[in-house]
């Protein structure tokens, strides 16, 4: 039997729990989120949850037990262990991802302490020029600084390339969060034309099952933006990006949610801005995607549980980030602690 979150809670008296609690912490006091009265934010901050999951969840209606907190998302990533550190860092991860998906190529790496070239200066060969690279933070699932900049060919901009690495490194300095510059992906034309603004990101959760050992799709889902969502790329649930769900077996979208301006959860048939289609459709390529999906983590038996981020090209899938804050677009549609993987793996790191 699962335990309560106040008893995972209560209990998280381990080096992994404490530092689990104090992620969780952290955010949920910077979080912006919409204003509960002093009970409501009392309850979901000692049930482990962000005050922004409880309208997504409706948790004022449902059992918040069936729901897996934010509290052990971040806790569970410790069962993976020390290979827990190569999700955590995009560069070593990429290396890994582009075994079986395409990667875009990181062009730099900026700390506080300077610029770490990982291929040449772009403004050395102007015939590698890029039109336009992604501004990430080294740590994949972080999206907080994520950024696309276009960039000009023109020689006599040059100069100006230059100084704007300066920039991002005087930013590091500040920050004290490393980034790194990336080539952009092209994202699906079928994606483009549901919604113009952003990457809409495909979310995959992975879980190995614990008795078999085998790999399975949990969850997957697509987290589509509009125009109001479009400053935040990629759009995230709580901003109200649409949610997709995603059938694991066929790629057939069965359902769409997003959450509406009163902080309500609403069904969309089709994307309100461009009037495409949504549910009924299937996500380009799925076959192809899956397998590579279930090869990856079939191979990758040191893993036991994983949530990816993907952008979707014409050729298959382009790899994002590994997020954790995907598992709200999962649980608008169904909460994960119904999947009996999930809940194994949850009652391992709960002792």
């Amino acid at each position: 039997m699962l335990p309560t979150h106040k008893d995972s809670i209560a209990h998280a008296d381990d080096i992994a729990s404490l530092h689990a609690w104090k992620n969780f912490t952290l955010r949920f006091w910077e979080e912006n989120a919409p204003t509960h009265n002093e009970e409501q934010s009392r309850q979901l901050f000692h049930n482990g949850f962000y005050r922004s999951r409880a309208a997504l969840y409706d948790l004022t209606e449902n059992d918040l037990n069936a729901y897996l907190s934010d509290y052990q998302i971040h806790r569970l990533q410790s069962i993976n262990k020390t290979y827990q550190t190569v999700l955590s860092n995009r560069v070593l991860c990429s290396h890994v991802m582009a075994n079986y998906f395409e990667v875009e190529k990181n062009y730099c790496l900026i700390t506080k302490s300077g610029v770490q070239w990982l291929e040449p200066p772009w403004w050395k060969d102007e015939t590698t020029f890029p039109e336009t690279v992604q501004i990430h933070s080294l740590d994949p699932g972080s999206y907080g600084p994520y950024r696309t900049v276009k960039l000009s060919k023109h020689s006599s901009s040059l100069e100006f390339q230059k100084t704007f690495i300066e920039q991002l490194a005087s930013e590091a300095q500040e920050t004290d969060e490393t980034l790194i510059i990336s080539a952009a992906p092209t994202q699906h034309r079928w994606l483009t034309a549901v919604s113009p603004y952003g990457y809409h990101l495909l979310h995959v959760l992975l879980v190995r099952e614990s008795n078999d050992g085998l790999p399975e799709i949990a969850a997957a889902s697509l987290t589509i933006g509009n125009s109001e969502t479009h400053a935040s790329s990629p759009a995230k649930v709580e901003d109200g990006a649409l949610s997709a769900s995603i059938t694991p077996q066929t790629g057939l979208i069965t359902a769409c949610l997003t959450l509406a301006q009163q902080h309500k959860v609403e069904s969309c048939l089709q994307h309100p801005e461009t009037g495409q289609s949504l549910i009924g459709e299937y996500l380009p390529n799925w076959e192809a995607i899956k397998a590579a999906l279930l090869k990856f983590f079939d191979e990758s038996s040191y893993l036991h549980i994983c949530s990816l981020s993907f952008v979707v090209t014409e050729t298959g899938l382009s790899f994002f980030g590994t997020n954790t804050d995907a598992m709200a677009a999962h649980q608008m549609h169904q909460p994960l602690l119904e999947h009996p993987g999930i809940a194994d793996h949850v009652n391992k790191v709960s002792g």
